[in-house]
């Protein structure tokens, strides 16, 4: 998967900022609306580093991160419930459930960000409540939004501290969780007023400006807000029988824990509760409905499946050789699933196959005269990697009335062109340059996904 398809615009912007901070040219990126946390960047620039420019080197955390996620979910089950048998179904869970590994082969910040917060909750349910606030906070400084995984954190830290008590009692492991936390949230700040201080735009404020400015969803939105999140959520096993199966599932766990008094029933009530408030939060405030925010839930879907398994097994008391097939069934069930996301079916990641060809696009702009102007309207970001450090210049164009009098006062200067992808027309465009004594003529193509013109008289 890492290899089908070229970047997304958002995985080619956090190469570009990879690259400045790799060159030297900007290595605090100062000179860039930087509206993500830090740790991705710098994780992509050693990438670049050890394997060079490519998209393998940007994908590769999140293929680090996907794998290591089935481990720690595997992990976590187990020190929460025991056994292994939940553990082993919740790995299945998340090694063959589309979301999963189609995020994983790609470059965003949301997988990093899910697996340290899963570390950091695997970390607090072994009893290791200062690494639990370091890594769930190493979780904030790849995405804002990892804020959550902090007081998921935090409770499974109080849980372990209640079960197996040890010297210095609850309060202690609580303060050594929240020392952690705030370690890294405290560097995280610095870096931030080390940008500020040299003229940069904080990326607190501008993450809250690209949420869309974290309002709550206006009343007429509530109705197609919910729709649109609940196809994405049906998009998220991929299966009408996951779907069954987990709502089933959630259902069971929720009543068989609400008339428990033990810590597996608590477990199952956090998990469940949790995934509701996420989904709560995401659909009553303004934020993008866009299929990666629902990557965290891949978790709650993995304990919620695997513990549906590990219970129906006990309340039957089934042989080993049961349990086992049993698992199996339900691994060859999310094969299906993983199928259909390995064949395109299924329309989550990088978007698929809309930028393929840009990388053949980017090959032959290098080729052109040193100093030629690329203007630019729609590929701002794929250009800010395949073409880093390329001998062009770019050039924003607003609207064809600006790019038809920068080409009027400036077209006997130098070679100029321009570059149409399949769902732009370029009549607009020979409209305003017509206007001037110019015109455009194609030069090179990709099929019907990019058209490469050069500005003419």
């Amino acid at each position: 998967m890492v290899a089908a398809h070229r970047l997304h615009p958002d995985e080619a912007l956090y190469g570009h900022w990879g690259l400045l901070i790799l060159s030297g040219r900007d290595p605090w990126l100062v000179g860039e609306p930087v509206y993500k946390p830090p740790l991705l960047p710098y994780l992509l620039a050693g990438s670049l580093a050890l394997l060079g420019r490519s998209e393998w080197a940007l994908r590769l955390p999140g293929v680090f991160a996907g794998t290591v996620a089935v481990a720690l979910t595997a992990r976590l089950a187990r020190s929460l419930y025991g056994g292994s048998v939940t553990g082993l179904a919740a790995a299945w869970v998340t090694a063959l459930l589309p979301f999963a590994f189609l995020f994983s082969a790609t470059a965003f910040t949301d997988p990093l960000m899910v697996t340290l917060g899963l570390a950091g909750c695997a970390a607090a349910a072994a009893g290791r409540p200062g690494w639990a606030g370091v890594l769930a906070g190493l979780s904030v400084a790849a995405k804002q939004t990892g804020v959550a995984w902090l007081p998921l954190a935090g409770l499974l830290v109080l849980a372990s501290a209640v079960r197996h008590p040890r010297p210095g009692g609850t309060a202690r492991a609580l303060a050594r969780w929240l020392a952690g936390g705030l370690a890294v949230v405290a560097v995280l700040v610095a870096w931030d007023r080390l940008r500020v201080a040299q003229g940069a735009t904080s990326f607190w404020g501008a993450g809250v400006t690209g949420y869309g400015g974290l309002r709550l969803a206006w009343p007429a939105e509530l109705t197609p807000r919910l729709r649109a999140w609940l196809g994405l959520g049906r998009a998220l096993f991929g299966s009408p029988l996951l779907d069954v199966l987990f709502v089933a599932g959630a259902a069971a766990l929720v009543w068989r824990g609400l008339r428990r008094r033990d810590w597996p029933a608590l477990f199952d009530l956090l998990w469940v509760g949790f995934g509701l408030l996420y989904l709560l939060v995401h659909w009553l405030w303004a934020f993008p409905v866009w299929d990666r925010y629902l990557l965290p839930l891949v978790a709650v879907v993995a304990m919620v499946l695997g513990r549906t398994v590990s219970v129906g097994l006990r309340s039957l008391r089934p042989r080993a050789a049961v349990t086992g097939l049993v698992v199996l069934l339900l691994a060859v069930s999310l094969m299906a699933s993983a199928a259909n996301g390995l064949s395109g079916r299924i329309p989550v990641g990088a978007g698929q196959s809309t930028y393929d060809g840009i990388e053949r696009v980017a090959a032959f702009l290098r080729g052109l005269p040193e100093g030629t102007v690329l203007y630019h309207h729609w590929l701002g970001w794929e250009y800010g990697f395949y073409l880093f450090d390329a001998p062009l210049y770019l050039a924003y164009w607003p609207d064809p009335a600006w790019l038809a009098r920068d080409v009027q006062a400036f077209g006997e200067t130098g070679p100029r062109t321009i570059v149409f992808p399949a769902w732009e027309s370029s009549a607009r465009v020979e409209a305003a340059l017509a206007d001037v004594g110019y015109r455009l003529q194609r030069v090179f193509s990709v099929g019907d996904r990019f058209r490469v013109y050069a500005v003419r008289p």
